[in-house]
């Protein structure tokens, strides 16, 4: 049967071609929060914990994000976004910008990130090409060589992304990202190999009410992530196939407004709610303090980690060889673990 809303179509037409595509996006977004889990979350109940794979795409890669508890995705912009919130890659610099971040992770793990942006005219928007990776080396030992066999065990992690950004209307911006995801799990040693395609898609928009900003974002969706090779099952000695697991989707709903602005001072807070394929709900908050708009001081909680709830850092804008640039840091408290330390850099080209 054939149903019909022209009342629906004819506001519809109404729309500019760039705004109907706006405004699908946005609904198709919401179609996705809307969405009922599927069947195999609901039989595990509220605990989801390990049934997604490369969840090294889960940590933070900015220090400024980091900073606010990762309450970032309404204020991500320029080069970073490509990693967060790709609407923002078009709110940047005007003339593109390189963005390098570096994170000391517990256990002598490696993690950085470099991305850049640059305009594309004829598209009437902006890309944004990142890469960020992970690794680490490890001793192998067995139960009947605990002090090492002599071999080392290599897991790494490579994320490539191309973004592409526009700006709507003056308030409304909207960004895709197509990321291509690699995974060494030791295959040095025997171990297997995993690559994906997955996106990214989100949307940013200014309220109009003291620098208030709304932002969704559905990070990391795509087919499951099926690692390569076999292995010999220890229980049945049988030739088996590894499992694929469902990437690390995120939807996050994200809003930041500046409360307070008075001569050169300025505080903004933020809060973002996050639904993981993998885990339960959470709430994320920050607030950054800046003074004449080139100090800022900045601290976040994340109320779902136990051991990395708390979060503070600071930002300095500056002039390096004649461009505006910027110097992030942040740390993040380890509880049993070590403290986690971030460095960013970034710098119009």
């Amino acid at each position: 049967m054939d149903v019909t809303f022209p009342i629906s179509q004819g506001l519809f037409r109404r729309f500019s071609p760039l705004r109907r595509v706006a405004v699908v996006t946005l609904g198709a977004l919401a179609t996705f929060c809307l969405e009922p889990a599927p069947s195999q979350a609901q039989d595990l109940g509220v605990q989801r914990v390990a049934t997604s794979s490369g969840t090294f795409l889960k940590i933070g890669l900015d220090a400024r994000g980091a900073a606010l508890g990762g309450s970032y995705n309404a204020l991500v912009e320029g080069a970073a976004a490509a990693f967060y919130n790709p609407a923002g890659v078009a709110v940047g610099p005007n003339d593109g910008e390189l963005f390098v971040s570096y994170v000391a992770w517990p256990a002598e793990i490696r993690l950085g990130a470099v991305s850049v942006t640059r305009n594309v005219p004829q598209f009437g928007g902006r890309v944004a090409f990142a890469l960020a990776f992970l690794g680490t080396d490890l001793d192998e030992t067995t139960e009947f060589r605990p002090f090492g066999t002599g071999r080392t065990v290599n897991y790494s992690d490579v994320l490539g992304t191309l973004s592409f950004s526009r700006l709507f209307t003056d308030r409304l911006s909207i960004g895709v990202s197509a990321k291509l995801f690699y995974e060494d799990l030791a295959s040095n040693v025997g171990g297997s190999q995993t690559t994906g395609l997955l996106f990214d898609a989100g949307t940013n928009y200014e309220l109009g009410y003291r620098n208030s900003r709304l932002a969704i974002t559905l990070s990391h969706f795509g087919p499951d992530l099926q690692p390569d090779g076999r292995y010999e099952s220890a229980v049945t000695n049988a030739d088996v196939e590894y499992t694929s697991y469902s990437p690390p989707t995120l939807f996050n709903l994200g809003f930041a407004i500046d409360p307070w602005e008075s001569g050169p001072h300025r505080l903004t807070v933020s809060g973002q709610v996050v639904h993981p394929a993998d885990q339960n709900e959470t709430l994320l908050t920050g607030a950054e303090y800046w003074f004449s708009d080139r100090y800022a001081v900045r601290t976040g909680y994340d109320f779902a980690s136990e051991e990395f709830g708390f979060s503070a850092g600071f930002g300095v804008r500056l002039r390096m060889a004649g461009r505006e640039g910027k110097i992030d840091y942040a740390f993040t408290e380890g509880g049993h673990l070590a403290a986690i330390h971030r460095w960013g850099v970034g710098f119009q080209l």
